[in-house]
């Protein structure tokens, strides 16, 4: 298996030799076709392949990218790799795999950790926050150069940010004691654990390790740790009585209410809103949106009007001019502590709302795919497991069974939608979708409208071989002969293979048949579902325990997967005497 890294500025490669430790080549892209370009961005993979590997094809390979690398980086490199003739099995960010390396990542961890990964004149920093259930995030990462002092500055920033519990170093420039001793010595550091063990071979070691993490889930999430991560939702309802009207004479000295005089015009001058800016009047910004009725405070006329007498009007009737809005009572005989309360009026649907049939408006909900999608077989049962994006709340799963064995019990598909606390409470989501091929596609569904919503997540899991059980048992006749007899029992119809039937001595069943006596051959048959199939031979007599297990004539082969599952029914059963 292959290793390789394709960095923006440098490309490594390797293998495990003989000793268990990888052999790792570095190939550094400045001045090739490979390198990026003056705009930025990431190096060209095809070229980087081509420049680094040669001739190398038809090989597995695990592949590292850089931690800024987005979903469509991910694509390209996987579309030059297979193009190159590799075979990708995985590919993931390479401070993931330089902590893989060090074996910060374990089942029941819970850590943080600064990766410095030193490439050509520049280190990548990037924060990784480990979970106990083998998940890793990609908190934040950023690019320094290593021109003078630049690059422990930029350690030194990084340590006081995330305050990490270890720092791990990676790249040819950390395996000189010096640069070493200068992380540890920085002031930030003190207290913490600063690995650097063979740091020219961590990223390709790490991901020549992947084979061991299975279950291991990356999630990147390239957010400031302080910026918020849901946005905050605007009051659909302000509260009109948070702002008072602006008094419209500041002198306070009011003009008499007469009709048609000074007072009239200030009122209706205020009725009208000509006067105040839309925002005190609690009013929407946008002219399309109908405007709400306001509650402005008393008029200073109004108030002093006691004093003064009686008017030619009443307080509470006051007439408008003509030639202005028609007159609202409310507005005039409301208290500005008093507000009038607003009417239920839907809010203006945006790009990322719908409305339902009762009227009411929800966020758009976008499926993207989901990273990490992986399955484990639980006899006829999926355990289905990902990674979810931080703003998913739902995802859809939706499975279709395949092949001849798609015809049995159950439906053919199926379509549900995964709640993330049930998830998370279950440790995954288990569909029961028999034994044959499954081909699964996974959605997060998330409200966020610039979310990447290219393609779907998409597995397919190969069939599980048909299960035959079998079970020995010992009967003795009258005549003091015993037989024996075995009953193979398929849950499918399927091919029986040529076995042998093996007669072990001693405490302990014999695991292949050159720990026994082999007393039948059953040659290879076609089993019905359900119909069980008897053979039955003379049992020797023995003293002491003894047991019949049954194998293949032909023998499991390793790069083949058994076309027959065979099983015992119970392992205790298989000692008959």
């Amino acid at each position: 298996m292959l290793g390789i890294t394709i960095g923006h500025r440098v490309a490594r490669h390797g293998r495990l030799g003989p000793d268990g430790r990888p052999t790792v080549t570095v190939t550094d892209l400045a001045g090739t076709g490979a390198a990026p370009g003056e705009n930025g961005g990431g190096a060209d993979p095809a070229a980087a392949l081509a420049t680094s590997l040669g001739d190398v094809t038809g090989e597995e390979a695990v592949l590292g990218m850089p931690a800024s690398a987005d979903r469509a980086d991910e694509a390209r490199l996987r579309q030059a790799a297979e193009d190159a003739g590799l075979r990708v099995s995985r590919i993931v960010p390479e401070p993931v795999a330089v902590a893989l390396h060090y074996g910060a990542i374990d089942e029941g961890v819970h850590r943080t950790v600064l990766v410095a990964d030193q490439t050509a004149a520049a280190v990548d920093l990037t924060t990784l926050a480990i979970r106990p259930d083998l998940t890793v995030r990609v908190v934040t990462t950023r690019t320094a150069p290593l021109a003078g002092d630049a690059a422990l500055a930029a350690i030194s920033g990084e340590l006081r940010a995330s305050e990490p519990d270890a720092v791990l170093l990676s790249g040819g420039l950390y395996a000189a004691p010096e640069q070493r001793a200068a992380v540890e010595n920085l002031p930030e550091a003190q207290g913490l654990t600063v690995r650097c063990v063979d740091p020219e071979a961590a990223a390709v070691g790490g991901l020549l390790l992947l084979k061991d993490f299975g279950l291991l889930r990356v999630v990147a999430d390239r957010t400031p740790v302080t910026a918020p991560t849901v946005p905050l939702l605007e009051d659909p309802e302000p509260r009109l009585e948070a702002v008072l009207p602006r008094d419209p004479d500041p002198r306070a000295v009011p003009a008499r209410d007469v009709p048609g005089g000074a007072g009239a015009e200030a009122r209706t001058a205020r009725q009208s809103g000509t006067d105040e800016p839309s925002a005190a009047r609690g009013e929407p910004a946008d002219p399309g949106v109908p405007r709400v009725p306001t509650a402005p405070a008393r008029p200073e006329s109004h108030r002093r009007r006691a004093e003064d007498g009686p008017g030619p009007a009443p307080a509470h009737t006051p007439r408008p001019a003509p030639d202005h809005e028609p007159y609202n009572p409310v507005r005039e005989r409301t208290p500005a502590h008093d507000p009038v309360p607003a009417p239920d009026l839907p809010p203006e649907p945006g790009p990322w709302t719908e409305t339902g049939p009762s009227g009411a408006t929800a966020p758009v909900q976008r499926s993207v795919p989901v990273p990490q999608l992986q399955a484990v077989r639980r006899d006829d049962h999926l355990l289905v497991l990902w990674a979810w994006p931080d703003s998913a709340l739902t995802a859809r799963v939706r499975w279709r069974r395949e092949g001849a064995m798609a015809g049995g019990d159950g439906p053919r598909d199926g379509d549900v939608l995964c709640r993330r606390r049930v998830y998370e409470h279950d440790g995954g989501l288990d569909l029961p979708v028999g034994r044959g091929a499954v081909t699964l596609t996974v959605e997060a569904l998330v409200s966020d409208p610039v979310a990447d919503t290219e393609g779907a997540a998409t597995l397919r899991i190969p069939a599980e071989p048909p299960i035959v059980d079998y079970e020995p048992s010992l009967r003795r006749r009258l005549t003091g002969a015993r037989t024996a007899s075995v009953t193979f029992t398929a849950r499918s119809g399927c091919e029986l293979p040529a076995l042998r039937i093996v007669h072990g001595l001693g405490r302990y069943r014999p695991s292949n048949t050159a720990e026994g006596t082999v007393l039948l051959e059953v040659p290879a048959q076609r089993i019905t579902a359900g119909v069980p199939i008897v053979v039955e031979f003379p049992f020797p007599s023995t003293k002491g325990p003894s047991w019949l297990v049954c194998f293949p004539v032909d023998g499991p082969e390793p790069d083949r997967a058994p076309e027959t599952d065979l099983r015992p029914t119970a392992l205790h059963r298989l000692r008959v005497t």
